[in-house]
């Protein structure tokens, strides 16, 4: 079974027109975004519509840390309706982990892959969360995710790793 990685990239500002119109997410999109995530991943979790979308309700719900829904953004189609989102919490509870807003999930319709929306949507993600005044995001991603590896790396995110006892001053 594949490990995890961790990752962090510092907050910034946009420094050009984004390059995708997004929005932030509301809780009108909880029943799309379910299905949107169930599509995501339907190839590789063991799981039902209903409980992606239950997953969705709890992240709303701030059960894996106080959801922030101006940094948490869809790229809407032509009625709205996400193709893709990323979700962002603040005080996600893993100790093994930064104190930063955490991105929970990225996914993309799968029918709209490689059209650039998760790379604007964490674009845009930096800078709503440099705005509200955060200096750091962290991230998760499997160790054998090469493509989402490759992605983040792109956009200046750093392995990070714990601290350790001999890192610390007592």
């Amino acid at each position: 079974m594949a490990g995890t990685i961790t990752l962090t990239a510092q907050t910034a500002p946009l420094e050009r027109e984004p390059a995708v119109s997004t929005r932030a997410a509301s809780d009108g999109d909880i029943p799309v975004l379910g299905e949107l995530y169930y599509s995501s991943y339907a190839d590789s979790r063991p799981w039902t519509q209903e409980e992606a979308t239950a997953d969705v309700r709890k992240v709303y719900a701030d059960e894996f840390g106080r959801f922030l829904p101006d940094a948490s953004l869809v790229v809407p189609d032509g009625e709205g309706n996400p193709l893709a989102a990323l979700l962002v919490v603040d005080g996600f509870p893993d100790a093994a982990l930064p104190d930063a807003p955490f991105v929970l999930e990225l996914f993309t319709h799968p029918d709209h892959r490689r059209k650039g929306y998760a790379e604007e949507l964490v674009r845009q993600a930096l800078a709503k969360l440099s705005e509200a005044g955060y200096e750091q995001v962290a991230l998760r991603i499997s160790e054998n995710n090469a493509a989402a590896l490759a992605l983040y790396l792109t956009l200046d995110f750093q392995r990070w790793d714990p601290p350790t006892d001999e890192d610390m001053d007592y």
